[in-house]
């Protein structure tokens, strides 16, 4: 006995659909197709193990396009609070230019 023995006609279609990107679910008198990560508008409903395997090859075969990618775009980021305050000290303190240390007057 063979492991395809062992499973049963549901699992072996489920199987060979998972392949292609299509997933089945099986409920009471129905059987609902739909891509991997297809919403319910996408989904398809049949009574016949036989018509889902059918249309969930030609689902596989017209994928749907991909919806497109949101690209992030570049964005300044805010300066926290303690590096602004050290560059407003740095300034405040900084020498201007040619401003250099005042000689002491000589006595004499």
């Amino acid at each position: 006995m063979t492991v395809q023995d062992r499973q049963s006609r549901f699992e072996l279609v489920a199987d060979e659909l998972r392949a292609l990107g299509i997933t089945i679910r099986s409920s009471p008198g129905e059987y609902c197709i739909n891509y991997r990560d297809g919403g319910e508008a996408t989904a398809q409903r049949v009574d016949d193990l036989d018509e889902a395997l059918a249309i969930g090859r030609a689902m596989a075969a017209d994928p749907p396009a991909p919806a497109p990618r949101f690209q992030r775009r570049w964005r300044r980021r805010r300066s926290v609070i303690k590096p602004r305050r050290r560059r407003k000290l740095r300034r405040r303190t900084r020498k201007a230019p040619g401003q250099t240390f005042r000689k002491p007057p000589e006595e004499g």
